[in-house]
């Protein structure tokens, strides 16, 4: 071997060297966030699962996800984002899990572990005003109907094949575009609705619940973490069975 071959293999073994080492302190610092901080997505529009209180995210979703790190020993870190956007955010490493009202399915479930349910039996509802009331889907075929974009209730009517869809971010977004008449009717879940109807009464609206609309909620976490995974699904089940998530329903009226 000659003199610069020699130096031309000590200059590649020091370049192979010198990555292996940056990539070990990167998935070692990898390792160690994920082993000290949890960073949640969620979407505080969407009450009582995530919301804003001035400049604070509080809800259902957020109470039960509290509790989960503060179990597991973990710091928390909440990210608020769009609804749409928290899939594709948990599959790029920008979070580790979801808290925000979100029900599973068989297409979010090839993407996503869920946990097992923590709030069930949420049918959706069709909202109307006294003075045009809404009673079945039927009637909604040729009404210009609100829904949460990305939520179930857009799922839901996106498959009825109704023409006339207004997507809005919001249960705010939604009440106001129906009480002002730029909408016929706003389709949500029973349980997004509770809290208003709690605070005003039901006002000058009508509901009507969709037969066989009975949706659930649970925790989303990454596939890269399976380890954490099944650290939350044993931590869920310790407080079914001890009494915090009726707790915690209570609280939000669920």
């Amino acid at each position: 071997m000659t003199h610069q071959n020699q130096i031309l293999l000590i200059t590649l073994i020091s370049i192979s060297i010198a990555s292996s080492i940056f990539m070990y302190k990167k998935n070692s610092n990898s390792s160690q966030d994920i082993n000290s901080t949890i960073i949640v997505g969620t979407n505080a529009e969407y009450p009582p699962f995530s919301s804003r209180e001035d400049s604070t995210i509080v809800g259902f979703d957020i109470d039960i996800i509290k509790e989960v790190v503060y179990r597991l020993g973990k710091q928390i870190v909440i990210k608020d984002m769009p609804f749409e956007a928290l899939i594709p955010q948990i599959q790029l490493g920008s979070i580790h899990i979801i808290a925000a009202g979100m029900t599973p399915s068989p297409e979010r479930a090839q993407q996503v572990f869920f946990t097992l349910p923590h709030l069930a039996e949420d049918p959706l509802l069709i909202l109307s005003t006294k003075n045009n009331p809404i009673a079945t889907t039927d009637e909604l075929r040729n009404k210009r109907v609100v829904v949460n974009e990305g939520f179930t209730a857009d799922y839901y009517i996106s498959s009825l094949k109704i023409p006339h869809i207004i997507r809005l971010a919001s249960i705010g977004e939604g009440l106001l575009a129906l009480q002002s008449d730029r909408a016929d009717a706003f389709v949500t879940a029973q349980s997004a609705i509770q809290p208003f109807f709690a605070l005003h009464g039901e006002s000058n609206l009508v509901k009507h619940i969709i037969p066989g609309t009975q949706e659930e909620y649970a925790l989303v976490i990454s596939k890269k973490y399976p380890e954490l995974y099944m650290g939350i699904t044993k931590i869920m089940n310790d407080m079914e069975k001890d009494g915090t998530i009726n707790q915690i329903k209570k609280k939000w009226h669920l």
